[in-house]
């Protein structure tokens, strides 16, 4: 199974993703947090990951 993966999403929420093997269409992470792949700076707040599947968002994980 194919997934979309949206935004800046880490790597650690790929990893899971891919483990977990869940049937959605992919996962996301909205706006672009500082300390996520490609933004500098530390991380300043948890990141909200969600899952999306027939156009519906829901919580994945937080890290």
């Amino acid at each position: 199974m194919g997934y979309i993966i949206e935004g800046h999403t880490p790597v650690a929420a790929l990893e899971a993703l891919f483990e977990q093997r869940p049937e959605i269409d992919g996962i996301g992470l909205t706006g672009m947090p500082q300390g996520t792949p490609g933004m500098p700076g530390p991380q300043l707040a948890p990141y909200e990951i969600y899952q999306f599947s027939d156009g519906q968002a829901s919580p994945f994980m937080t890290l």
